[in-house]
């Protein structure tokens, strides 16, 4: 079974309901569990001469429905079980709930179950009640040319906004009606995917589409799209949508191809002039990176007057894919759609803007390089030689954190070190001042936290140093115990966590105390070594692993610290 937060299938939708009614304010269900599944507004007041706006379908495709009940958009939403249409009965539930003498307008997706059972519940709701109810049926899927019955998409959504706007305004009934018409006669959709859906407890079923492939048309119950094609060209997939030859493709160029593809047939089916709006829907898997991603590309082909999303809109449960819906806009359309609305899952309409860019208030920093540096040859040839020491070290390194961090702490010394030594000649080696701002500026390059906190302890000796400071043990092991202090405040790493502070510390402190090299070459090796006793800690990526994995293994860190002061000490 797939991993799913739920208690069972049989009880999803019921126990999805009750969790959206706790948590959206002015919402209630009809308590008819199990076959009547019907969530109303509770801020409504069917008697006070406004007109009700009802939808509703198979559950699935959540924040649809429910998710848009609030004042400007649904009065009543009806859910079927999952991919089901809701039964007559709970659509009538749901119209004698909320129907008065205005009237109410039924926004129906184009699906055989849908129609029937809420072209039923409408004339019984007429027939034994005497209501006055329309329906108006939505058939926006452009994905097949000339169908003689296009389903019903995410483009009803705009249709639910717009005649709820019409609504709330206090239009009558027909003018609702109409506007709603309206809206559905023109918005058009189309949708794309790279993966089916997985139902609610049932087992993820092997995938129809090769990695060099997707599905064309919705295809948002879980049936295979429209057209099952290869990710080609704009003119490629639109030529086979219409019949045409196999499409190649250049997966390097995914996104930008499915977008174009996605565009371009939407041009088809839209008027050549006029504005128009774009609603961008999240299938349900899609990362909001992507997302961003596939709108910004889809704005610059398809410039709108107002945008909706991105965002969950009408989902397929976990598909990967997206929705795009256009609609021109004609009449009070574009106000009513920007109108406010109190349904918590209706993102807002924007009016999209090209990027703005502001100027970076920082200077550039002063280059690195000297045009004539003061060179000390024996500090460089030390420097070096630390620098191809850490460099031969790193698969070591990278050996040893693969055990207890990320497996880089290797690569990120290479990094560091390789940026230092790329000073030498370039920088004045023999003020210990000037090198070590430099090498502070270098080091906050390098990724991960380390390089940013190797910069703050550079940086930190940088300025405990007077100008005319030399590279004399006098001067530099108050600046490095320093440069240490600063690295574990900021940090916050103490000795005794498994990072490099367990070297560094004692070493600073050894330094000030005017220790022999011998002993600090030795005091560092024994704390590098300590650090493989240090089963517990509550910091960095080790505070994520037990003692057990732990036990034995030292700390990369800590080892890299040691390996600089030994070879620092026999240079000296």
């Amino acid at each position: 079974m797939s991993k799913r937060f739920i208690n069972s299938k049989e009880t999803v939708v019921h126990e999805a309901i009750d969790g959206l009614c706790s948590f959206t304010p002015n919402v209630a269900r009809l308590d008819g569990y199990p076959d009547t599944k019907v969530v109303v507004r509770t801020d409504w007041d069917k008697n006070a001469g406004k007109v009700a706006i009802i939808s509703g379908g198979g559950s699935g495709h959540e924040p649809f429905c429910a998710g848009f009940l609030g004042e400007g958009m649904l009065t009543a939403a009806v859910c079927g079980n999952v991919f089901a249409s809701p039964s007559q009965d709970a659509v009538l539930a749901a119209i004698v709930a909320v129907t008065g003498p205005a009237g109410c307008v039924l926004v129906v997706l184009n699906y055989t179950g849908d129609r029937f059972n809420f072209g039923i519940a409408a004339a019984r709701a007429k027939n034994e009640y005497g209501l006055d109810v329309r329906i108006v049926i939505v058939s926006d899927d452009v994905a097949i040319p000339d169908a003689k019955q296009p389903r019903g998409l995410m483009g009803t959504l705009y249709t639910i906004k717009i005649a709820g706007a019409a609504a709330n305004e206090g239009c009558a009934l027909d003018e609702v009606e109409q506007q709603a018409f309206a809206v559905a006669a023109c918005a058009k959709s189309l949708g794309v995917s790279f993966s089916s859906c997985t139902l609610p407890g049932a087992d993820k079923k092997e995938e129809r589409m090769a990695e060099d492939q997707m599905e064309v048309g919705l295809g948002i119950h879980g049936e295979p799209g429209a057209s099952k094609v290869k990710i080609g060209t704009a003119n490629e997939v639109v030529l086979h949508l219409q019949g045409g030859t196999e499409v190649h493709t250049d997966s390097a160029s995914r996104a930008s191809r499915v977008v174009a593809m996605i565009a371009t047939t939407l041009k088809k089916n839209l008027p050549e002039a006029g504005d128009v709006a774009l609603m961008v829907g999240n299938l349900g898997s899609v990362p909001p990176v992507e997302m961003s991603i596939v709108t910004g590309a889809l704005l610059k082909q398809l410039p709108a007057k107002l945008l909706v999303g991105p965002a969950l809109l009408c989902t397929s449960l976990d598909m990967n894919g997206i929705q795009v819906s256009a609609l021109p806009l004609t009449g009070q359309m574009q106000a009513r759609l920007a109108a406010p609305t109190t349904a918590r899952a209706w993102p807002g309409a924007v009016y999209p803007q090209k990027v703005r860019t502001l100027p970076m208030p920082l200077k550039p920093p002063p280059s690195l390089e000297e045009a004539s540096p003061s060179r000390d040859v024996k500090i460089e040839a030390l420097i070096k030689g630390v620098c191809i020491t850490l460099c031969d070290a790193q698969k070591e390194l990278d050996d040893i954190d693969q055990k207890v961090g990320d497996g880089d702490c290797g690569s990120t010394m290479k990094e560091g070190a390789e940026l230092v030594a790329a000073l030498l000649g370039k920088v004045s080696s023999n003020s210990p001042k000037m090198f070590l701002t430099a090498v502070g500026r270098a080091l906050n390059s390098v990724g991960g936290s380390s390089g940013v906190l190797l910069s703050i302890m550079f940086t930190t000796m940088a300025g405990t140093l007077e100008e005319g400071a030399t590279w004399d043990r006098a001067s530099i092991s108050p600046a490095f115990a320093q440069g240490v202090a600063t690295l574990m405040q900021v940090g916050g790493a103490k000795v005794g966590m498994r990072t490099m502070v367990d070297v560094l510390q004692p070493v600073s402190e050894a330094m000030v105390q005017g220790s022999s090299l011998d002993e600090i070459v030795k005091l560092a090796k024994d704390k590098a070594d300590n650090t493989a006793n240090i089963a517990s800690t509550n910091f960095g990526r080790s505070q994520y692993l037990n003692a057990e994995t732990l036990k034995g293994e030292k700390d990369p860190g800590a080892i890299a610290a040691s390996m600089v002061v030994a070879k620092i000490a026999a240079g000296c």
